[in-house]
């Protein structure tokens, strides 16, 4: 809940931007003038938020797969090496 010291800043989107709004609540410690443009920061955090969420999470890494299929390699490697398809 906000209490009375919290500040809020409500950054509302025009026609040429993709969002509606943005809000910050501001750290009650926060100075009175602060040096951020809150539109670019707004759109920064969105950004990010977007770029993780379209992002697949890593998956764990199958070794046993890794290794088979560096296994395979190296056979055709030595087949094409070797000849020994003739």
């Amino acid at each position: 809940m906000i209490g009375k010291t919290e500040r809020v800043v409500l950054v509302k989107g025009d026609a040429s931007k993709w969002y509606d709004q943005a809000i910050f609540i501001v750290n009650k410690n926060a100075p009175a003038t602060m040096p951020v443009d809150f539109v670019a920061e707004a759109e920064k955090i969105i950004n990010e938020y977007n770029l993780r969420s379209v992002q697949p999470t890593p998956k764990k890494r199958n070794f046993a797969l890794y290794f088979g299929m560096a296994i395979a390699c190296v056979a055709v490697a030595a087949i094409l090496t070797f000849g020994w398809l003739r």
